[in-house]
């Protein structure tokens, strides 16, 4: 909790370069199937896509970048088809063409950006998040996603090991049982979706 206060009080209001990501809210993890069981105690309980909603709606209002992050399984890219996790292929997650692979409805907006070429469980892992970040001048960002003890504690650690400030939406990512997202918590920087609302409240465009 300290972590949380800390990242709080340190706010004045969001700056410029800040972008908040948005890892995964896709259809395999938050509607029907294996996937959604994993994670559907603590996605319900904790109102992660409400929160996120919310969030990003605030946000877009006030100009600040989203950014989506899916993770997306192509056959006819092979190359990066192999590369991708085991268990997403095994079991057909995410699978280009399929409502598995669609956004959570109430997340994509067409402003937003859509990273390219993921292949693991790091998002920065073949894809273009590190370049789209760099070019749009964003030194800070937010992440959100699933699930909090995967995809979002790797992408968060490349990201820091690549310069960039990372802080954990902490009600906005999910893991399978809230024990493990308390301990991933500890690990990084957090901050409530309602304490970044009124940060970004008080900021201009």
């Amino acid at each position: 909790m300290a972590a949380l206060t800390k990242t709080a009080s340190s706010q004045s209001g969001i700056k410029e370069g800040t972008a908040i990501l948005l890892i995964e809210f896709q259809k395999t993890w938050t509607e029907k199937g294996i996937f959604y069981k994993l994670i559907k105690k603590e996605y319900l309980s904790r109102n992660v896509l409400g929160n996120t909603v919310g969030l990003i709606t605030a946000a877009r209002e006030k100009g600040i970048k989203i950014i989506q992050a899916p993770l997306i399984l192509d056959k006819e890219d092979r190359e990066r088809y192999k590369e991708t996790p085991f268990p997403a292929r095994l079991l057909k997650r995410f699978t280009k063409g399929t409502w598995k692979a669609e956004f959570t409805d109430g997340v994509y907006n067409t402003t937003d950006i859509v990273v390219k070429g993921r292949c693991g469980f790091d998002a920065c892992e073949g894809s273009d998040l590190e370049q789209i970040l760099k070019e749009s001048g964003i030194k800070n960002v937010y992440v959100c996603g699933f699930t909090t003890d995967h995809c979002v504690k790797a992408t968060m650690n490349s990201l820091i090991d690549k310069g960039f400030n990372c802080i954990l939406v902490s009600d906005c990512t999910a893991a399978k049982n809230n024990k493990l997202q308390k301990k991933i918590e500890k690990e990084f920087k957090i901050i409530s979706s309602k304490q970044l609302i009124k940060e970004i409240g008080k900021s201009t465009e």
